[in-house]
């Protein structure tokens, strides 16, 4: 039983947020009506894609969402509650909020990280709250996802946290979307050697290592540019990269490029001849998979990655780069000169990549499994 309309909720994501637009879109794509339920900057009721949108203020701060967002999101669901079978949900600030939903209308609680182990690496929260903290959210979210019931998992790392029986779940894998190909600009043989980084900066994704692995550039490749998105943590985080920018003299080495919405993402990866993902070798990591690999292998960009468990699967099977150890800034390094010494292989490597993301993980492939999910829950 396929659902005629499903109301989509985020709290936090920015305008356009790749996870939550290829969701929307792909709903609509298979006949599902879509209201969104978003802080993005769209016009009340506008419909794009065939999805509606519902939109709200941006919470101005942490401290103040928790009683912003119910007080922007609520009225807006509630508008829209009579008219959809199922609400899914995206925030786990939304949670409390969603289980009480969830007693008259089929809720679907989509965890796109482990919270939990969050909180012992997040940097705004204080060393000696870490702990607590992660015992709070461990066993807030278990007892309220209970009363939910319907849970998407992104990896199967976050499994443990959902064992018991009560729970229905479906893996929805976070991989790129099959639009992506659309924008891919096929010179990658007569291209400006360059290196592009397109994640979040903090420092579990690397973007400390990005400093040294540029410094090292300079000397090993010089003229090559390393690209990162200029997209910070926080502001005092972003203070730290610029200022190792400047005190190091890689100005001309790493340039800091504007974030961009996900359409217009492969403008930017057209830039490029590597895509790097130095993530650290810490739980939180360990644990994820990250988006940037798949976006990286759409364009047909050789990678340098990280040796974590999940990227070693996706880079070995689809024979799509090289593997690093963020332990040894040497292995990043060798691996880009070798790739920028040989224009042949990056290529090769970057087609087999390409032709991996087609076959296996193109977030669009993965329709059939969420519909069947919904049918369940529709249907039990």
């Amino acid at each position: 039983m396929k659902p005629r309309r499903v109301a989509i909720v985020t709290s936090i994501h920015p305008d356009f947020d790749a996870r939550i637009w290829k969701h929307a879109r792909m709903l609509a794509a298979n006949g599902v009506g879509v209201d969104l339920i978003c802080p993005w900057q769209v016009k009340e009721r506008e419909e794009i894609d065939g999805v509606t949108f519902h939109p709200f203020p941006m919470a101005t701060s942490r401290a103040k969402r928790l009683f912003q967002v119910p007080l922007r999101v609520l009225p807006r669901l509630r508008a829209v509650l009579s008219g959809v079978d199922i609400v899914h949900f995206h925030d786990i600030d939304l949670l409390p909020w969603m289980a009480a939903v969830s007693l008259f209308k089929p809720v679907v609680y989509d965890v796109h990280e482990n919270y939990a182990h969050e909180m012992l690496v997040r940097e705004w929260v204080p060393v000696v709250l870490r702990r607590p903290l992660y015992h709070a959210v461990h066993w807030g979210q278990f007892l309220l996802s209970m009363v939910v019931r319907n849970i998407v998992l992104v990896a199967p790392s976050q499994k443990p946290d959902f064992s018991n029986p009560r729970f229905r779940q479906a893996y929805i894998y976070n991989y790129a979307s099959v639009a992506l190909l659309d924008g891919v600009a096929n010179d990658h043989d007569s291209r400006k050697d360059a290196v592009v980084f397109i994640g979040s900066q903090h420092i579990n994704n690397g973007s400390l290592l990005l400093l040294d692995i540029a410094e090292k550039m300079a000397q090993r490749v010089p003229g090559v540019k390393l690209l990162a998105t200029d997209r910070f943590s926080s502001a005092a985080f972003r203070d730290i990269i610029t200022s190792g920018i400047e005190k190091r003299g890689l100005q001309n080495t790493l340039e800091l490029i504007p974030n961009v919405k996900p359409h217009e993402l492969m403008a930017v990866l057209n830039r490029a001849t590597i895509g790097i993902s130095p993530n650290l070798r810490v739980p939180q990591q360990i644990m994820g998979i990250h988006t940037k690999i798949f976006e990286y292998m759409a364009a047909g960009l050789p990678v340098v990655v990280s040796d974590l468990p999940h990227q070693v699967g996706v880079v070995e099977a689809a024979d799509a780069g090289i593997l690093a150890q963020p332990e040894d800034i040497n292995t990043f390094v060798d691996a880009i000169a070798s790739l920028v010494a040989d224009r042949g292989r990056a290529v090769q490597l970057g087609k087999n990549g390409q032709q991996g993301f087609k076959d296996s993980y193109c977030y669009e492939s993965q329709a059939q499994a969420l519909l069947a999910f919904y049918d369940q829950i529709l249907t039990s």
